[in-house]
Formats: structure tokens, C-alpha cells, sequence
């Protein structure tokens, strides 16, 4: 949806979902399970850093998350508390089968490693993150995307856009 086209209902639900829950979550964790010695609190997003055509609530979103988690890190670090966001880039996943063949062909030429991510590749990154190592990295974002980061060229690639000119969308099932 465009961004002029988003409700504010709409707005407003992602914003509480993906910022407000983010938050509750780790306050949550913290007064619930932190143990003497500290604690990571990793934060899963979806990169906003290249914007997200058509998901305008949902980019702002994320990138608050991010900006968070650097607060919360600073504020809660003298408590032990580290707190880093793990963004994750252009990856294969179930929710991108749902659009054309075309999407993830072009979406793989966009990414400098020529490749989509895989999920257990981010696991991994998780586990890194919670482990002794991810202390030394709070208030940080680690993006896994594959080198998309450094992409300057034009996003989206024309050749993603549909033949009238439009960004593909997802394939829904009809409200009930």
C-alpha cells in the first residue's frame, strides 16, 4: 500500500505490533528473567535500510525497532543488559512464495552474493548474538542480507515491476 494509502487504523496496528510489543517484550524479560550476571535481548527485524516500496508502516516500524534497541541498550546497560537487533535481508522464505516467480528471480539478482539467505543461516546469527561474543555488540544492528546493503543500484529494479508498472503483491486469501 502506498504510503498515502494506509489507514490510520492500519498504521497504528503495526506501530503497536512491531514498536509497542518490541518494548513490552523486553521490559517482560528483563523484570522477569534477568539473572545475576546480565542478559541479551535479541530484537529480529527485517531490514528497513534500503526503504520498503509499498510497506511504508512496516519499514518505519522496523527502523524504530532498531533505534529501540540502541536506547534501550544504553539505558539498561548498567544493569547488565545488552540488547542487539538482527535484521534480516532478502531471504527464502514461505510468505515470498506467495508472489510471482519473477520476484524471486529478480530479487536474487539484487543481492551482491547472487543468492537468497537461507533461515538456518539467521539461526545461526542468533546463536552467535546470545552467545558470550553478542555481549560485546549491544546497541548494535546486524544485518545478514547478503551484501544488499552495499547495493546502490535502483530498487525496485525495474525489471520487479509488473508489465503496468506497479510492485507486485503478495497473494492474499479473501477476508472472511
Amino acid at each position: 500500500v502506498p504510503a498515502e494509502g494506509i489507514a490510520p487504523k492500519g498504521w497504528g496496528a503495526v506501530q503497536r505490533l512491531n514498536v509497542g510489543g518490541t518494548l513490552r517484550m523486553m521490559e517482560a524479560a528483563v523484570d522477569r528473567a534477568l539473572p545475576a550476571s546480565g542478559m541479551t535481548i535479541v530484537n529480529i527485524t527485517v531490514s528497513p535500510h534500503h526503504g520498503m516500496p509499498g510497506m511504508a508502516h512496516t519499514g518505519v516500524a522496523r527502523a524504530a525497532v532498531e533505534q529501540l534497541g540502541r536506547d534501550v541498550a544504553v539505558r539498561w546497560g548498567d544493569r547488565g543488559v545488552r540488547v542487539v537487533a538482527a535484521a534480516i535481508g532478502r531471504f527464502a522464505t514461505e510468505s515470498l512464495a506467495k508472489y510471482p516467480a519473477s520476484v524471486t528471480r529478480d530479487m536474487v539478482a539484487s543481492v551482491p552474493v547472487q543468492r537468497l539467505g537461507r533461515m538456518e543461516e539467521f539461526g545461526y546469527l542468533i546463536a552467535m548474538l546470545a552467545s558470550p561474543l553478542g555481549a560485546s555488540l549491544s546497541g548494535s544492528v546486524v544485518t545478514l542480507d547478503g551484501g544488499f546493503d552495499n547495493w546502490f543500484g535502483p530498487w525496485p529494479p525495474a525489471t520487479i515491476l509488473d508489465d503496468d508498472g506497479t510492485l507486485p503483491t503478495e497473494a492474499r486469501a479473501p477476508a472472511r
